[in-house]
């Protein structure tokens, strides 16, 4: 399940946009069954066709923000 949200608004302190636990645990799961490489391509459909941004930069600020919180939930993961 994917929710939707305007990034733009809410900002948290360790990443640039706040994107909801459930986006986040979807991808994580995702990369479990498919890989990084699909994961990644799998992201950057959700930024550009779902989030609101304006402009190149910033849908590339988006999408490498979301790929950093999945890949460090997955890491976070790995240690536990």
């Amino acid at each position: 399940m994917i929710i939707y949200m305007n990034l733009k608004a809410t900002k948290m302190s360790e990443y640039k946009f706040y994107f909801d636990s459930d986006t986040v645990d979807y991808y994580v799961n995702f990369q479990d069954g498919n890989g990084w490489a699909s994961t990644a391509m799998r992201i950057y459909e959700y930024v550009a066709d779902e989030c609101d941004y304006d402009g190149e930069t910033d849908m590339r600020a988006l999408y490498l923000d979301l790929l950093n919180q999945v890949e460090d939930k997955i890491n976070k993961q790995s240690y536990e």
